[in-house]
């Protein structure tokens, strides 16, 4: 099977297709990420590359994309560390476009960035908060080895209502 994409490390010069990517992914219904709407999505091209430029240079961050053979972003994946005592914890934040889903692209980039965890004897635990209806999501993530941890109450207020989110985590060891 020939594959139609490829992942790759995200750079700052992939600013302006990112902020295209999200926007374009906010305005689709239901779409699982926490904007209702490209509206929401504010930021510069600028803000955008020094984004992406500190997840080139911070040891504990990854940003990935997987693009077309014609470089269109179809999906985006970051993995952002924290600072001094949460140094060794890594929050993951991952999209696919809708024309793209169902056809293990998530499954891909996880498969990527729980390797990098892995190896990175920086990183203990990589976490996420997924909204409890995305139930498609849930499964990827539990089939990925990430175990549920809890429910955020009313975490997020989205399309005027108030959501709940899994948080959910895989833990590394370090040898």
């Amino acid at each position: 099977m020939t594959l139609d994409y490829f992942i790759r490390e995200a750079t700052p010069d992939d600013a302006a297709s990112l902020i295209a990517y999200m926007k374009t992914l906010a305005d689709e219904p239901d779409n699982g990420i926490t904007y209702s709407s490209a509206a929401e999505f504010n930021y510069t091209v600028e803000d955008e590359r020094e984004i992406l430029r500190k997840h080139q240079e911070a040891e504990n961050s990854m940003w990935l994309v997987a693009v077309t053979l014609d470089d269109e972003i179809i999906a985006s994946a970051n993995v952002t560390g924290g600072p001094r005592v949460l140094m060794h914890t890594v929050g993951i934040g991952i999209s696919v476009a809708q024309g793209w889903r169902d056809r293990g692209i998530g499954t891909a980039l996880l498969e990527i960035i729980i390797a990098w965890c892995q190896a990175n004897p920086i990183i203990r635990r990589l976490e996420l908060n997924v909204f409890t209806h995305n139930a498609r999501a849930i499964h990827v993530y539990e089939k990925m080895g990430f175990k549920h941890e809890g429910i955020r109450k009313e975490a997020y207020y989205k399309d005027n209502k108030f959501l709940d989110a899994h948080v959910m985590a895989i833990l590394f060891t370090h040898d």
